[in-house]
Parts: structure tokens; C-alpha cells; sequence
């Protein structure tokens, strides 16, 4: 890489764009594009801000440009508002570290990349765990139930409410908070792109049902009724479920 050509003021040139979309968040990776991945001026303007922030500490170790690409190879996989939820999530790192007397140190470069990747929490929506708590609890009314984020209902609902309410093997379980991990990273994803989520109204409306699923929702109903009537609790799996209402209302 030419020095002279990557001087502190090369961020006049145009960013690279790649035709492919990013990996993006542990949380749950997914292929939603967030905009053109970053190049080679985006690391000269983090290269500024970090050494803004650390100052010696940053430059005595890196310089002032990615001279040896060690940056540009590890995070070549953001974009341009990674590089700047990274930046934030430094510079409240810095903060803290005066506040209670301590140093503060610059990450390397994979550390800074996971400090790039957005979190639910970013978005206003509820940690991972939580949601599939939600999830779980709720999985036998999700038209009736308040959901803490419209992200949370939006991923129960891809996992599917029936295997949701009727999977009984641990195997199984797996496999749905796998699917569940994959569709709410996806929609994190989404909002880090500056998308709105399909409101909640059309989603349920249903005109946008299919018959199974309107035969299904109305047996679920009935069921509800039936097991409300009969006192019974509504968080238990179906076969306890079946097993009490016939129970309760004198049946074997």
C-alpha cells in the first residue's frame, strides 16, 4: 500500500462497494443487506476516531492509516454504520473508564468488530433470551397477547406458533430457539438498516390467512374456551392439557 497515497487525508476517496451483503450479528446471522460494506476511507476516518479517543495508545500500536490491512481484512464484512456503532460503543467505554478512575484501553481489531455488530437492546427491543421467554410463554395466543416488540411476535411467528405450542423432544426445542436466534437476528438487522417492521394489524389481518391457518386459529380457540371454562391453567403442554379437560369434565 502506498504511504503517500493513504495520507490522514485520503478519506476524499470513494468508498468501496461490494455486491454481496455482510454477515452481520452474532446474535443471529442473516443475509439482509444494511447498505454497501465499508472501504478503505471508512478505515481512514476510524483511524481518526480512535485515535482521537486513545490517542497514543492507539497510534504508538497502528499508525495513522491501516498501513498492514489487518483493519480493513477483519471488518471488511461491516458497513458504514457498524463502523459507527462501534465508534459509539468506544467512546462509552472511554467515558466510563473516567468516571470511575480507571484507563481505558483501544480494542483490536476483532474486538472492535463484535463491538460493531447491534444488539436488540439498541433497537428498544428486549435481549435474545428474554424474547424467547416471551416467546415460549406465549406461543398459545399470540393474537391476543401484548408482545414487548413487534420483533418478538414477527420471529415467533416464523419459528411457527403450532411446533411452538406442540413440540415436546428436547431435539426439537433446539432446533426451534436455533430458528428463533435466526429470524429475530435477521429483523435487528433490519432496523439497523432503518426499516420499519410490518405493523402488527396487517400481519394478523385475515385476509392474509391461509384456510389452514384460519382452521387452526379457530381450533385453538374452542380449545381456549373449553380449557377457561373448565379452570384450567393455559400453560401446559397438550397432551397435560387434553389429559386435564377430559379429566374435568369426566372423561378418561
Amino acid at each position: 500500500m502506498d504511504i503517500a497515497a493513504n495520507a490522514p487525508h485520503r478519506a476524499v476517496l470513494p468508498p468501496q462497494k461490494h455486491a454481496h451483503a455482510p454477515k452481520l450479528n452474532r446474535v443471529g446471522e442473516s443475509s439482509t443487506k444494511t447498505g454497501p460494506l465499508i472501504g478503505e476511507a471508512d478505515v481512514d476516518q476510524l483511524f481518526d476516531a480512535l485515535g482521537v479517543l486513545f490517542g497514543w495508545k492507539f497510534t504508538s500500536q497502528w499508525g495513522a492509516f491501516d498501513e498492514s490491512g489487518v483493519w480493513m481484512a477483519e471488518l471488511a464484512f461491516l458497513t458504514r454504520l457498524h463502523l459507527e456503532l462501534g465508534i459509539k460503543r468506544c467512546r462509552e467505554a472511554v467515558q466510563e473508564a473516567t468516571r470511575t478512575g480507571n484507563e481505558s484501553w483501544p480494542p483490536q481489531p476483532a474486538a472492535f468488530a463484535v463491538l460493531c455488530e447491534p444488539r436488540p437492546e439498541d433497537f428498544g427491543m428486549p435481549g435474545l433470551e428474554e424474547a424467547w421467554r416471551e416467546v415460549c410463554a406465549h406461543a398459545h395466543e399470540p393474537t391476543q397477547w401484548h408482545w414487548s416488540h413487534e420483533a418478538v411476535r414477527m420471529a415467533g411467528s416464523a419459528v411457527g406458533w403450532w411446533d411452538l405450542t406442540h413440540s415436546t423432544a428436547l431435539s426439537a426445542w433446539s432446533r426451534l430457539e436455533r430458528h428463533f436466534t435466526q429470524e429475530y437476528g435477521a429483523l435487528v438487522n433490519r432496523l439497523m438498516n432503518g426499516e420499519q417492521l410490518v405493523a402488527y394489524a396487517l400481519l394478523e389481518s385475515d385476509n392474509n390467512r391461509s384456510p389452514a391457518d384460519l382452521a387452526e386459529r379457530a381450533g385453538h380457540e374452542v380449545a381456549n374456551r373449553a380449557v377457561k371454562a373448565a379452570g384450567l391453567p393455559h400453560r401446559m403442554s397438550s397432551a397435560h392439557g387434553l389429559t386435564a379437560l377430559r379429566n374435568a369434565v369426566g372423561k378418561t
